[in-house]
């Protein structure tokens, strides 16, 4: 049976935990209008489904789990529209005045002599972190940026304890391969 909960009681859920949720959207997308919806359609289910929320997790896991399931279709849905369309790098960017300006597109293979100072570092891991797989981005997120624990994390993702370990393993090998000649003096 549903346990009967407030709307001002899950009024405290989002103030609590909007910014949090969205971090964690915005992350995984890279985009913030998309992190925007995504977010409030997390808050949207999950008042949905606040009457059945049973309390066997923090209601912080809770709501990231249904970010992630959200964010992940999301990203099927991207990746089938991005198949289908393709830009040319050198063709201008229309802005909403119709007028076309050139991209800006980082060049990574330049980087600075100092990339000691914690920004930039910081910056090119985020770079990194969004170029790995799926599921490795995942765990990376959700524990290094979100500070969830192994088994807050395995609640998450729907799996198991050791597939947390593992891909966080793996997914920070791949990032310390990725910036190994950043990071040691040559």
């Amino acid at each position: 049976m549903s346990e009967q909960r407030s709307p001002a009681e899950f009024h405290k859920v989002i103030q609590d935990n909007y910014q949090r949720v969205y971090s964690v959207i915005y992350r995984m997308l890279e985009d913030p209008e998309e992190a925007e919806d995504l977010t409030q359609d997390t808050f949207v289910n999950a008042y949905r489904a606040w009457g059945d929320f049973r309390g066997e997790s923090q209601v912080y896991t809770w709501l990231y789990r249904i970010a992630v399931n959200l964010t992940r279709n999301r990203l099927e849905t991207i990746g089938r529209y991005r198949q289908t369309k393709k830009y040319s790098l050198d063709q201008p960017v229309e802005d909403d005045h119709g007028e076309g300006h050139s991209r800006h597109i980082k060049d990574w293979s330049q980087v600075p002599e100092r990339l000691v100072e914690s920004k930039e570092l910081g910056e090119l891991i985020a770079h990194y972190v969004t170029k790995l797989r799926r599921d490795y981005k995942e765990v990376v997120i959700l524990r290094d940026y979100e500070g969830l624990s192994y088994e807050e994390i395995a609640q998450v993702l729907g799996c198991s304890l050791a597939a947390v370990k593992s891909r966080l393993f793996r997914a920070r090998s791949i990032l310390r391969e990725q910036l190994q000649a950043y990071i040691e003096p040559q």
